[in-house]
Protein backbone atom coordinates (compact mmCIF):
# COMPACT_ATOMS: atom_id res chain seq x y z
CA UNK A 1 0.00 0.00 0.00
CA UNK A 2 1.36 3.43 -0.85
CA UNK A 3 0.55 7.09 -1.22
CA UNK A 4 0.19 7.70 -4.96
CA UNK A 5 -0.94 11.29 -5.23
CA UNK A 6 -1.18 14.51 -3.23
CA UNK A 7 -3.11 17.50 -4.56
CA UNK A 8 -2.79 20.82 -2.74
CA UNK A 9 -4.73 23.99 -3.53
CA UNK A 10 -4.47 27.43 -1.87
CA UNK A 11 -2.43 26.26 1.12
CA UNK A 12 0.17 28.73 2.49
CA UNK A 13 2.34 29.79 -0.48
CA UNK A 14 1.14 26.86 -2.58
CA UNK A 15 -1.25 27.94 -5.32
CA UNK A 16 -1.89 24.55 -6.88
CA UNK A 17 0.36 21.50 -7.09
CA UNK A 18 -0.30 17.88 -7.98
CA UNK A 19 2.38 15.46 -6.74
CA UNK A 20 2.61 11.81 -7.73
CA UNK A 21 4.54 9.44 -5.48
CA UNK A 22 6.15 6.10 -6.17
CA UNK A 23 6.64 3.11 -3.84
CA UNK A 24 9.97 2.72 -2.09
CA UNK A 25 12.19 5.47 -0.72
CA UNK A 26 11.41 8.99 -1.96
CA UNK A 27 13.60 11.96 -1.04
CA UNK A 28 12.46 15.58 -1.20
CA UNK A 29 15.04 18.37 -1.35
CA UNK A 30 14.98 22.11 -1.89
CA UNK A 31 16.25 25.38 -0.48
CA UNK A 32 15.18 26.54 2.97
CA UNK A 33 11.84 28.35 2.73
CA UNK A 34 10.91 26.78 -0.60
CA UNK A 35 7.90 25.05 0.97
CA UNK A 36 9.02 21.48 1.67
CA UNK A 37 7.59 21.40 5.17
CA UNK A 38 4.41 23.08 3.91
CA UNK A 39 3.82 20.03 1.72
CA UNK A 40 4.16 17.80 4.78
CA UNK A 41 1.84 20.11 6.75
CA UNK A 42 -0.73 19.84 3.96
CA UNK A 43 -0.46 16.04 3.97
CA UNK A 44 -0.88 16.01 7.74
CA UNK A 45 -4.01 18.20 7.43
CA UNK A 46 -5.50 15.84 4.85
CA UNK A 47 -4.97 12.99 7.33
CA UNK A 48 -6.97 14.76 10.05
CA UNK A 49 -4.21 16.85 11.63
CA UNK A 50 -4.61 20.34 13.03
CA UNK A 51 -3.98 23.63 11.26
CA UNK A 52 -5.36 27.17 11.33
CA UNK A 53 -7.24 29.42 8.91
CA UNK A 54 -4.04 31.46 8.54
CA UNK A 55 -2.71 28.63 6.34
CA UNK A 56 -5.23 29.50 3.61
CA UNK A 57 -3.41 31.24 0.78
CA UNK A 58 -3.85 35.02 0.90
CA UNK A 59 -6.78 36.10 -1.25
CA UNK A 60 -8.50 32.69 -1.09
CA UNK A 61 -11.45 31.59 1.03
CA UNK A 62 -10.79 27.85 0.99
CA UNK A 63 -7.81 25.51 1.00
CA UNK A 64 -8.25 21.97 -0.36
CA UNK A 65 -5.94 18.98 0.09
CA UNK A 66 -6.59 15.55 -1.36
CA UNK A 67 -4.47 12.42 -1.12
CA UNK A 68 -4.84 9.07 -2.88
CA UNK A 69 -3.61 5.66 -1.79
CA UNK A 70 -3.18 2.56 -3.92
CA UNK A 71 -3.92 -0.46 -1.80
CA UNK A 72 -4.80 -4.11 -1.52
CA UNK A 73 -8.25 -4.20 0.05
CA UNK A 74 -7.73 -7.60 1.66
CA UNK A 75 -4.47 -6.89 3.45
CA UNK A 76 -5.07 -3.72 5.43
CA UNK A 77 -7.13 -3.15 8.59
CA UNK A 78 -7.98 0.35 7.44
CA UNK A 79 -10.72 -1.00 5.18
CA UNK A 80 -12.50 -2.92 7.92
CA UNK A 81 -12.41 0.27 9.99
CA UNK A 82 -13.85 2.33 7.11
CA UNK A 83 -16.63 -0.21 6.57
CA UNK A 84 -17.44 -0.19 10.29
CA UNK A 85 -18.11 3.54 9.93
CA UNK A 86 -20.49 3.01 7.02
CA UNK A 87 -18.12 4.43 4.41
CA UNK A 88 -17.38 3.01 0.96
CA UNK A 89 -14.11 1.10 0.89
CA UNK A 90 -13.38 1.58 -2.82
CA UNK A 91 -11.76 -0.88 -5.20
CA UNK A 92 -8.01 -0.89 -4.75
CA UNK A 93 -7.86 2.81 -3.94
CA UNK A 94 -8.58 5.19 -1.12
CA UNK A 95 -9.11 8.95 -1.39
CA UNK A 96 -9.00 11.31 1.57
CA UNK A 97 -10.03 14.92 1.08
CA UNK A 98 -10.28 17.86 3.42
CA UNK A 99 -11.22 21.51 2.99
CA UNK A 100 -10.27 24.38 5.29
CA UNK A 101 -12.43 27.50 5.45
CA UNK A 102 -11.64 31.07 6.49
CA UNK A 103 -13.84 30.59 9.57
CA UNK A 104 -11.34 27.98 10.82
CA UNK A 105 -13.79 25.14 10.28
CA UNK A 106 -13.14 22.21 7.95
CA UNK A 107 -14.91 19.35 6.19
CA UNK A 108 -13.59 15.86 5.46
CA UNK A 109 -14.42 13.17 2.91
CA UNK A 110 -13.38 9.53 2.51
CA UNK A 111 -13.92 8.16 -0.99
CA UNK A 112 -16.24 11.07 -1.71
CA UNK A 113 -18.45 10.57 1.35
CA UNK A 114 -18.59 13.25 4.04
CA UNK A 115 -17.28 12.03 7.40
CA UNK A 116 -16.33 13.42 10.83
CA UNK A 117 -12.74 14.60 11.13
CA UNK A 118 -12.25 12.17 14.03
CA UNK A 119 -12.85 9.27 11.62
CA UNK A 120 -10.50 10.81 9.05
CA UNK A 121 -7.82 11.13 11.73
CA UNK A 122 -8.17 7.49 12.77
CA UNK A 123 -7.87 6.40 9.14
CA UNK A 124 -4.85 8.68 8.72
CA UNK A 125 -3.16 7.11 11.75
CA UNK A 126 -3.58 3.67 10.18
CA UNK A 127 -2.10 4.83 6.87
CA UNK A 128 0.76 7.21 7.66
CA UNK A 129 3.28 7.72 10.44
CA UNK A 130 4.41 11.32 10.07
CA UNK A 131 7.57 12.34 11.92
CA UNK A 132 7.98 16.12 12.13
CA UNK A 133 11.16 18.17 12.40
CA UNK A 134 11.19 18.22 16.19
CA UNK A 135 9.31 15.03 17.02
CA UNK A 136 12.51 13.26 18.04
CA UNK A 137 12.61 15.64 21.01
CA UNK A 138 9.70 13.68 22.46
CA UNK A 139 12.23 10.97 23.33
CA UNK A 140 13.84 13.44 25.73
CA UNK A 141 10.67 13.55 27.83
CA UNK A 142 10.40 10.48 30.05
CA UNK A 143 6.63 10.91 30.26
CA UNK A 144 6.47 9.79 26.61
CA UNK A 145 8.49 6.60 27.07
CA UNK A 146 5.51 4.58 28.24
CA UNK A 147 3.69 5.49 25.00
CA UNK A 148 6.61 4.21 22.91
CA UNK A 149 6.77 1.03 24.97
CA UNK A 150 3.03 0.42 24.59
CA UNK A 151 3.14 1.15 20.87
CA UNK A 152 5.61 -1.75 20.60
CA UNK A 153 3.96 -4.16 23.03
CA UNK A 154 1.36 -6.67 21.95
CA UNK A 155 -1.04 -6.09 24.83
CA UNK A 156 -3.54 -3.48 23.66
CA UNK A 157 -6.48 -5.29 25.28
CA UNK A 158 -4.79 -5.15 28.68
CA UNK A 159 -4.08 -1.41 28.23
CA UNK A 160 -7.73 -0.75 27.46
CA UNK A 161 -8.87 -2.90 30.39
CA UNK A 162 -6.62 -1.03 32.82
CA UNK A 163 -7.84 2.31 31.49
CA UNK A 164 -11.51 1.32 31.86
CA UNK A 165 -10.95 0.01 35.40
CA UNK A 166 -8.99 3.12 36.36
CA UNK A 167 -11.72 5.52 35.26
CA UNK A 168 -14.34 3.36 36.96
CA UNK A 169 -12.35 3.55 40.19
CA UNK A 170 -11.80 7.28 39.74
CA UNK A 171 -15.52 7.83 39.21
CA UNK A 172 -16.39 5.85 42.35
CA UNK A 173 -13.90 7.87 44.39
CA UNK A 174 -15.33 11.11 43.05
CA UNK A 175 -18.84 9.97 44.00
CA UNK A 176 -17.64 9.08 47.48
CA UNK A 177 -15.92 12.44 47.86
CA UNK A 178 -19.12 14.28 46.90
CA UNK A 179 -21.25 12.23 49.31
CA UNK A 180 -18.63 12.50 52.04
CA UNK A 181 -18.59 16.28 51.69
CA UNK A 182 -22.37 16.36 51.80
CA UNK A 183 -22.45 14.24 54.96
CA UNK A 184 -19.77 16.45 56.53
CA UNK A 185 -21.77 19.58 55.73
CA UNK A 186 -24.91 17.93 57.09
CA UNK A 187 -23.20 17.14 60.38
CA UNK A 188 -21.68 20.62 60.64
CA UNK A 189 -25.05 22.26 59.99
CA UNK A 190 -27.25 19.80 61.88
CA UNK A 191 -27.53 21.99 65.00
CA UNK A 192 -28.42 25.04 62.90
CA UNK A 193 -30.91 23.10 60.79
CA UNK A 194 -32.58 21.64 63.88
CA UNK A 195 -32.99 25.14 65.33
CA UNK A 196 -34.38 26.50 62.04
CA UNK A 197 -36.76 23.59 61.60
CA UNK A 198 -38.05 23.97 65.16
CA UNK A 199 -38.50 27.73 64.69
CA UNK A 200 -40.53 27.28 61.51
CA UNK A 201 -42.46 24.29 62.80
CA UNK A 202 -43.40 26.16 66.00
CA UNK A 203 -45.12 28.84 63.92
CA UNK A 204 -46.36 26.13 61.52
CA UNK A 205 -47.26 28.46 58.62
CA UNK A 206 -49.88 27.49 56.03
CA UNK A 207 -49.36 28.35 52.38
CA UNK A 208 -52.29 30.80 51.83
CA UNK A 209 -52.57 31.90 55.44
CA UNK A 210 -50.68 35.20 55.18
CA UNK A 211 -52.90 36.76 52.50
CA UNK A 212 -56.08 35.56 54.21
CA UNK A 213 -54.98 37.15 57.47
CA UNK A 214 -54.24 40.44 55.73
CA UNK A 215 -57.79 40.47 54.34
CA UNK A 216 -59.32 39.70 57.75
CA UNK A 217 -57.16 42.36 59.39
CA UNK A 218 -58.39 44.96 56.92
CA UNK A 219 -62.01 44.10 57.76
CA UNK A 220 -61.50 44.22 61.52
CA UNK A 221 -59.59 47.48 61.39
CA UNK A 222 -62.47 49.04 59.40
CA UNK A 223 -65.40 47.37 61.20
CA UNK A 224 -66.84 50.61 62.65
CA UNK A 225 -66.64 52.34 59.30
CA UNK A 226 -68.27 49.34 57.61
CA UNK A 227 -71.19 49.47 60.09
CA UNK A 228 -71.58 53.24 59.69
CA UNK A 229 -71.56 53.25 55.89
CA UNK A 230 -73.79 50.17 55.65
CA UNK A 231 -76.38 51.78 57.95
CA UNK A 232 -76.37 54.99 55.92
CA UNK A 233 -76.86 53.05 52.69
CA UNK A 234 -79.74 51.02 54.15
CA UNK A 235 -81.39 54.21 55.42
CA UNK A 236 -81.02 55.88 52.04
CA UNK A 237 -82.46 52.87 50.29
CA UNK A 238 -85.41 51.92 52.53
CA UNK A 239 -85.69 53.48 55.92
CA UNK A 240 -86.69 57.04 56.77
CA UNK A 241 -88.49 59.64 54.63
CA UNK A 242 -87.86 60.29 51.00
CA UNK A 243 -85.76 57.10 50.35
CA UNK A 244 -84.43 55.95 46.99
CA UNK A 245 -86.93 53.11 47.06
CA UNK A 246 -89.87 55.48 47.61
CA UNK A 247 -88.72 57.72 44.77
CA UNK A 248 -88.40 54.77 42.43
CA UNK A 249 -91.89 53.62 43.38
CA UNK A 250 -93.28 57.10 42.65
CA UNK A 251 -91.55 57.20 39.27
CA UNK A 252 -92.78 53.70 38.49
CA UNK A 253 -96.36 54.67 39.39
CA UNK A 254 -96.37 57.71 37.09
CA UNK A 255 -94.68 55.79 34.28
CA UNK A 256 -97.35 53.10 34.51
CA UNK A 257 -100.01 55.79 33.83
CA UNK A 258 -98.19 56.80 30.69
CA UNK A 259 -97.74 53.19 29.67
CA UNK A 260 -101.47 52.58 29.95
CA UNK A 261 -101.90 55.29 27.33
CA UNK A 262 -98.89 54.27 25.20
CA UNK A 263 -97.27 50.84 25.57
CA UNK A 264 -93.90 52.18 24.44
CA UNK A 265 -92.89 52.60 28.12
CA UNK A 266 -93.21 48.90 28.94
CA UNK A 267 -89.47 48.27 28.63
CA UNK A 268 -88.64 51.12 30.99
CA UNK A 269 -91.19 49.91 33.51
CA UNK A 270 -89.50 46.51 33.50
CA UNK A 271 -86.09 48.07 34.11
CA UNK A 272 -87.47 50.15 37.00
CA UNK A 273 -88.81 46.97 38.57
CA UNK A 274 -85.32 45.43 38.22
CA UNK A 275 -83.89 48.46 40.02
CA UNK A 276 -86.37 47.98 42.86
CA UNK A 277 -85.29 44.33 43.18
CA UNK A 278 -81.63 45.41 43.09
CA UNK A 279 -82.18 47.92 45.91
CA UNK A 280 -83.92 45.24 47.90
CA UNK A 281 -81.09 42.70 47.39
CA UNK A 282 -78.43 45.30 48.18
CA UNK A 283 -80.22 46.33 51.36
CA UNK A 284 -80.48 42.70 52.50
CA UNK A 285 -76.78 42.03 51.74
CA UNK A 286 -75.65 45.19 53.54
CA UNK A 287 -77.67 44.22 56.56
CA UNK A 288 -76.20 40.70 56.62
CA UNK A 289 -72.64 41.90 55.84
CA UNK A 290 -72.57 44.52 58.58
CA UNK A 291 -73.98 42.06 61.09
CA UNK A 292 -71.14 39.59 60.34
CA UNK A 293 -68.39 42.18 60.83
CA UNK A 294 -67.95 42.48 64.54
CA UNK A 295 -65.60 44.87 66.26
CA UNK A 296 -63.23 42.38 67.94
CA UNK A 297 -60.04 43.93 69.38
CA UNK A 298 -58.86 40.59 70.74
CA UNK A 299 -59.11 38.90 67.34
CA UNK A 300 -57.33 41.85 65.70
CA UNK A 301 -54.51 41.59 68.22
CA UNK A 302 -54.20 37.85 67.59
CA UNK A 303 -54.02 38.44 63.82
CA UNK A 304 -51.32 41.10 64.23
CA UNK A 305 -49.27 38.76 66.38
CA UNK A 306 -49.66 35.94 63.86
CA UNK A 307 -48.70 38.21 60.96
CA UNK A 308 -45.64 39.35 62.90
CA UNK A 309 -44.54 35.74 63.43
CA UNK A 310 -45.00 34.97 59.73
CA UNK A 311 -43.12 38.13 58.72
CA UNK A 312 -40.19 37.17 60.96
CA UNK A 313 -40.01 33.79 59.21
CA UNK A 314 -40.10 35.48 55.79
CA UNK A 315 -37.23 37.78 56.78
CA UNK A 316 -35.07 34.74 57.54
CA UNK A 317 -36.17 31.96 55.23
CA UNK A 318 -37.92 33.30 52.14
CA UNK A 319 -39.76 36.21 50.59
CA UNK A 320 -43.06 34.30 50.68
CA UNK A 321 -44.66 31.80 53.02
CA UNK A 322 -44.40 29.19 50.25
CA UNK A 323 -40.61 29.69 50.16
CA UNK A 324 -40.47 29.36 53.96
CA UNK A 325 -42.41 26.08 53.80
CA UNK A 326 -40.18 24.83 50.94
CA UNK A 327 -37.08 25.63 53.01
CA UNK A 328 -38.53 23.78 56.01
CA UNK A 329 -39.10 20.72 53.80
CA UNK A 330 -35.55 21.00 52.43
CA UNK A 331 -33.87 21.05 55.84
CA UNK A 332 -36.19 18.28 56.98
CA UNK A 333 -34.87 16.21 54.08
CA UNK A 334 -31.28 17.11 54.99
CA UNK A 335 -31.84 16.09 58.60
CA UNK A 336 -33.22 12.75 57.44
CA UNK A 337 -30.45 12.29 54.82
CA UNK A 338 -27.66 11.30 57.18
CA UNK A 339 -28.71 7.70 57.63
CA UNK A 340 -29.23 7.25 53.88
CA UNK A 341 -25.91 8.95 53.09
CA UNK A 342 -24.04 6.75 55.53
CA UNK A 343 -25.58 3.64 53.97
CA UNK A 344 -24.67 4.89 50.50
CA UNK A 345 -21.12 5.68 51.61
CA UNK A 346 -20.79 2.21 53.07
CA UNK A 347 -21.93 0.74 49.75
CA UNK A 348 -19.49 2.96 47.83
CA UNK A 349 -16.61 1.96 50.12
CA UNK A 350 -17.37 -1.67 49.34
CA UNK A 351 -17.48 -0.95 45.59
CA UNK A 352 -14.24 1.05 45.78
CA UNK A 353 -12.49 -1.79 47.60
CA UNK A 354 -13.61 -4.19 44.88
CA UNK A 355 -12.61 -1.72 42.13
CA UNK A 356 -9.15 -1.27 43.69
CA UNK A 357 -8.67 -5.04 43.74
CA UNK A 358 -9.72 -5.37 40.09
CA UNK A 359 -7.60 -2.42 38.96
CA UNK A 360 -4.57 -3.54 40.96
CA UNK A 361 -4.77 -7.04 39.48
CA UNK A 362 -5.13 -5.73 35.91
CA UNK A 363 -2.33 -3.16 36.37
CA UNK A 364 0.08 -5.80 37.69
CA UNK A 365 -0.85 -8.17 34.86
CA UNK A 366 -0.17 -5.36 32.36
CA UNK A 367 3.12 -4.64 34.10
CA UNK A 368 4.18 -8.26 33.62
CA UNK A 369 3.34 -8.03 29.91
CA UNK A 370 5.36 -4.84 29.63
CA UNK A 371 8.31 -6.46 31.32
CA UNK A 372 8.20 -9.38 28.87
CA UNK A 373 7.88 -7.10 25.84
CA UNK A 374 10.55 -4.73 27.20
CA UNK A 375 13.17 -7.49 26.89
CA UNK A 376 12.20 -8.01 23.24
CA UNK A 377 12.28 -4.26 22.53
CA UNK A 378 15.72 -3.98 24.14
CA UNK A 379 17.15 -6.68 21.86
CA UNK A 380 15.46 -5.39 18.70
CA UNK A 381 16.46 -1.79 19.34
CA UNK A 382 20.08 -2.70 20.06
CA UNK A 383 20.23 -4.49 16.70
CA UNK A 384 18.56 -1.54 14.99
CA UNK A 385 20.91 0.98 16.62
CA UNK A 386 23.85 -1.01 15.35
CA UNK A 387 22.43 -0.78 11.83
CA UNK A 388 21.81 2.94 12.28
CA UNK A 389 25.45 3.55 13.13
CA UNK A 390 25.46 3.36 16.95
CA UNK A 391 27.48 0.17 17.32
CA UNK A 392 28.20 -1.41 20.69
CA UNK A 393 25.29 0.40 22.27
CA UNK A 394 23.15 -0.99 25.05
CA UNK A 395 19.51 -0.13 25.58
CA UNK A 396 17.40 -0.77 28.65
CA UNK A 397 13.72 -0.25 29.42
CA UNK A 398 13.62 0.61 33.11
CA UNK A 399 10.31 -0.20 34.80
CA UNK A 400 9.57 0.76 38.38
CA UNK A 401 6.66 1.29 40.73
CA UNK A 402 6.33 4.65 42.48
CA UNK A 403 5.50 4.32 46.21
CA UNK A 404 2.41 6.29 47.23
CA UNK A 405 0.60 5.92 50.58
CA UNK A 406 -2.62 6.93 48.81
CA UNK A 407 -2.01 4.67 45.83
CA UNK A 408 -4.32 1.95 44.58
CA UNK A 409 -1.88 -0.84 43.67
CA UNK A 410 -0.87 -3.16 46.49
CA UNK A 411 2.18 -5.42 46.32
CA UNK A 412 3.67 -7.30 49.29
CA UNK A 413 2.27 -4.87 51.84
CA UNK A 414 3.39 -1.80 49.90
CA UNK A 415 1.14 0.71 48.15
CA UNK A 416 2.08 2.19 44.78
CA UNK A 417 0.78 4.93 42.53
CA UNK A 418 -1.49 3.97 39.63
CA UNK A 419 -3.20 5.84 36.84
CA UNK A 420 -4.99 5.19 33.55
CA UNK A 421 -1.79 3.69 32.06
CA UNK A 422 -1.19 1.31 34.94
CA UNK A 423 1.36 1.09 37.73
CA UNK A 424 4.57 1.34 35.69
CA UNK A 425 6.87 4.33 35.46
CA UNK A 426 8.96 3.69 32.37
CA UNK A 427 12.24 5.34 31.46
CA UNK A 428 14.59 4.43 28.62
CA UNK A 429 18.27 4.06 29.47
CA UNK A 430 21.12 3.82 26.99
CA UNK A 431 24.86 3.51 26.66
CA UNK A 432 26.06 4.62 23.23
CA UNK A 433 29.69 3.67 23.84
CA UNK A 434 31.10 0.23 24.79
CA UNK A 435 32.13 0.02 28.43
CA UNK A 436 30.09 3.03 29.47
CA UNK A 437 27.33 2.59 32.07
CA UNK A 438 23.67 2.96 31.21
CA UNK A 439 22.33 6.49 31.59
CA UNK A 440 18.86 7.98 31.21
CA UNK A 441 18.15 8.52 27.52
CA UNK A 442 17.04 12.07 28.36
CA UNK A 443 20.65 12.89 29.29
CA UNK A 444 21.79 12.47 25.66
CA UNK A 445 22.77 15.86 24.27
CA UNK A 446 23.80 14.74 20.78
CA UNK A 447 21.01 15.66 18.36
CA UNK A 448 22.36 13.15 15.86
CA UNK A 449 22.15 10.28 18.33
CA UNK A 450 18.63 11.23 19.40
CA UNK A 451 17.55 11.35 15.75
CA UNK A 452 18.99 7.91 15.04
CA UNK A 453 17.49 6.38 18.18
CA UNK A 454 14.11 7.75 17.14
CA UNK A 455 14.57 6.46 13.58
CA UNK A 456 15.52 3.03 14.89
CA UNK A 457 12.50 3.03 17.19
CA UNK A 458 10.20 4.21 14.40
CA UNK A 459 11.43 1.48 12.07
CA UNK A 460 10.65 -1.17 14.69
CA UNK A 461 7.24 0.29 15.56
CA UNK A 462 6.29 0.62 11.90
CA UNK A 463 6.96 -3.07 11.43
CA UNK A 464 4.79 -3.92 14.40
CA UNK A 465 1.91 -1.60 13.47
CA UNK A 466 1.96 -2.44 9.75
CA UNK A 467 1.74 1.27 8.94
CA UNK A 468 2.39 1.39 5.18
CA UNK A 469 3.67 4.97 4.77
CA UNK A 470 6.43 6.62 6.81
CA UNK A 471 7.10 10.34 6.36
CA UNK A 472 10.18 12.03 7.85
CA UNK A 473 10.53 15.81 7.84
CA UNK A 474 14.21 16.76 8.21
CA UNK A 475 15.10 14.10 10.77
CA UNK A 476 18.76 14.28 9.75
CA UNK A 477 19.74 17.19 12.02
CA UNK A 478 23.00 16.62 13.85
CA UNK A 479 24.32 13.92 11.52
CA UNK A 480 26.71 14.05 8.58
CA UNK A 481 29.38 12.14 6.72
CA UNK A 482 29.45 8.36 7.15
CA UNK A 483 26.61 8.40 9.67
CA UNK A 484 24.44 10.23 7.16
CA UNK A 485 25.22 7.53 4.61
CA UNK A 486 24.31 4.81 7.14
CA UNK A 487 21.00 6.56 7.90
CA UNK A 488 20.30 6.84 4.18
CA UNK A 489 20.96 3.14 3.64
CA UNK A 490 18.64 2.22 6.51
CA UNK A 491 15.90 4.47 5.11
CA UNK A 492 16.31 2.79 1.74
CA UNK A 493 16.08 -0.65 3.37
CA UNK A 494 12.99 0.54 5.23
CA UNK A 495 11.60 1.60 1.86
CA UNK A 496 11.63 -2.02 0.71
CA UNK A 497 8.98 -2.85 3.33
CA UNK A 498 7.20 0.49 3.64
CA UNK A 499 6.81 3.55 1.48
CA UNK A 500 9.27 6.08 2.93
CA UNK A 501 9.13 9.81 2.13
CA UNK A 502 11.94 11.89 3.56
CA UNK A 503 12.72 15.61 3.42
CA UNK A 504 16.48 16.01 3.70
CA UNK A 505 19.35 18.49 3.34
CA UNK A 506 22.01 15.79 3.28
CA UNK A 507 23.48 14.68 -0.05
CA UNK A 508 24.33 11.24 1.39
CA UNK A 509 20.64 10.57 2.08
CA UNK A 510 19.36 12.25 -1.09
CA UNK A 511 21.67 10.09 -3.20
CA UNK A 512 20.13 6.87 -1.88
CA UNK A 513 16.52 7.66 -2.74
CA UNK A 514 14.65 5.50 -5.24
CA UNK A 515 12.84 8.65 -6.36
CA UNK A 516 13.77 12.31 -6.00
CA UNK A 517 11.44 15.34 -5.85
CA UNK A 518 12.73 18.91 -5.81
CA UNK A 519 10.82 21.83 -4.29
CA UNK A 520 11.45 25.38 -5.49
CA UNK A 521 9.98 28.77 -4.72
CA UNK A 522 9.32 31.06 -7.69
CA UNK A 523 7.71 34.46 -8.13
CA UNK A 524 4.76 34.88 -10.47
CA UNK A 525 2.76 38.09 -10.88
CA UNK A 526 4.51 39.50 -7.83
CA UNK A 527 3.60 36.55 -5.57
CA UNK A 528 5.63 33.64 -4.24
CA UNK A 529 4.68 30.16 -5.39
CA UNK A 530 5.90 26.70 -4.44
CA UNK A 531 6.60 24.28 -7.27
CA UNK A 532 7.66 20.64 -7.16
CA UNK A 533 9.14 18.46 -9.87
CA UNK A 534 10.46 14.93 -10.27
CA UNK A 535 14.15 14.88 -11.15
CA UNK A 536 15.79 12.79 -13.83
CA UNK A 537 19.12 11.14 -13.07
CA UNK A 538 21.02 14.03 -14.65
CA UNK A 539 18.99 16.59 -12.71
CA UNK A 540 19.60 14.63 -9.52
CA UNK A 541 23.34 14.95 -10.05
CA UNK A 542 23.03 18.75 -10.15
CA UNK A 543 20.63 18.86 -7.19
CA UNK A 544 22.92 16.73 -5.01
CA UNK A 545 25.92 18.79 -6.12
CA UNK A 546 24.10 21.86 -4.76
CA UNK A 547 23.57 20.06 -1.46
CA UNK A 548 27.31 19.34 -1.35
CA UNK A 549 28.74 22.70 -2.32
CA UNK A 550 25.92 25.22 -2.43
CA UNK A 551 24.78 27.14 -5.51
CA UNK A 552 28.30 27.18 -6.99
CA UNK A 553 28.43 23.80 -8.71
CA UNK A 554 31.96 22.56 -9.41
CA UNK A 555 33.25 19.54 -11.23
CA UNK A 556 34.34 18.13 -7.88
CA UNK A 557 30.84 18.46 -6.39
CA UNK A 558 29.34 16.94 -9.54
CA UNK A 559 31.73 14.00 -9.28
CA UNK A 560 30.83 13.50 -5.62
CA UNK A 561 27.16 13.60 -6.55
CA UNK A 562 27.64 10.93 -9.22
CA UNK A 563 29.43 8.73 -6.70
CA UNK A 564 26.62 9.15 -4.17
CA UNK A 565 24.09 8.19 -6.81
CA UNK A 566 26.17 5.16 -7.71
Amino acid sequence: MSLTRLKIKNFAIIDRIDISFKPGFTVITGETGAGKSIIIDALNFSLGGKTSASMIRFGSKTATIECNFDCDVKNFPVFSFIKSKGLAAGKGSLTLKRELYSSGRSKAWINGKLCPNSVLKEVGNLLVDLHGQHDHQSLLNEDNHISFMDAFGDYQEQIEKVSVLWYKLKNLKEQRNILGQKLKINKEKRELWEFQYKEIQTVNPKENEYNELLKEKALLENSEKIHQVSTELINNLYEGDDTFYQKIQEVSKNLRVLNDINKSFTNYLTKLEDVQYLFQELSNYLSQYSSEIQHDPLRLEAINQRLYSLQQLMKKYGSTIKEVIDYKNEISGNLNDDEGLEQELSKLDKNIKEAVTNYSSAALSLSQKREEQAEILEKELQKALSRWGIKGSRFKVHLEYVPDPNGCVHVAGQTYKGDSTGVDKIAFEISTNPGEPLKPLISIISGGEVSRIMLALKSILAGRDQIPVLVFDEIDSGISGKIAHVVGEELRELGKVHQVICITHLPQIAGLGDDHLSVNKVTKDGRSLTQIERLSKGERVEEIAKLIGGKMITEASLQQARELLG
